[in-house]
């Protein structure tokens, strides 16, 4: 019976050694990938910047002209983004992100689409006619949101009710629409 005993305890403590150097190596595989992919991406945009700063120098010098005396063709440059700069537009936009029961409140968040420093957000709930309005500040962290409602239920009552909330900041202004049911 004796020897059992150390049997067993000798298994165990080679299994949990044995564990321990899988999930060592994994981690270790898992780190190298994230590594690797990190700066393969810094490596294709410093290779990229280089490509045209090298197509530039020759285009300057030959007048145009390849290294062989063949006609350059320029490529068109990338857009990252498609579609208008929201920074730049007239009237703020957003979107109603939440609007759900969560216990004994209501609430509604708001992402903005323009980056804002500072403003106001303006809530009315309407069913019918208005029904409960409140102002909340905009807050930026890395994209500008209201600050959030939350609207006790208690002071509504149940049925279909449309979110509008007006935004005001740095002389311009907006609206974002929404619906919510009770």
């Amino acid at each position: 019976m004796a020897q059992k005993r150390r049997k067993n305890k000798k298994s165990k403590k080679l299994l949990s050694i044995v564990l321990f150097l899988v999930l060592f190596v994994a981690a270790g595989i898992v780190a190298y990938l994230v590594w690797d992919g990190y700066f393969k991406e810094e490596k294709k945009e410093d290779e990229s910047s280089e490509v045209e700063e090298v197509e530039e120098a020759v285009e300057g010098e030959e007048g145009g002209k390849g290294a062989a005396g063949e006609e350059v063709i320029e490529k068109e440059p990338i857009v990252q983004y498609e579609g208008d700069n929201p920074n730049e537009a007239e009237e703020l936009t957003g979107v109603v992100t939440y609007a759900a029961v969560n216990g004994d409140n209501l609430m509604i968040r708001v992402n903005i689409d323009q980056y804002l420093d500072s403003g106001n957000c303006e809530l009315s709930l309407i069913q019918g006619g208005v029904k409960y309005s409140n102002t909340a500040n905009i807050s930026s962290v890395t994209t500008a949101t209201c600050e959030g409602f939350n609207v006790p239920v208690s002071e509504l009552g149940s049925g279909n009710y449309q979110i509008i909330i007006k935004l005001s900041s740095d002389g311009k202004t907006g609206t974002i629409k929404g619906e919510v049911n009770i």
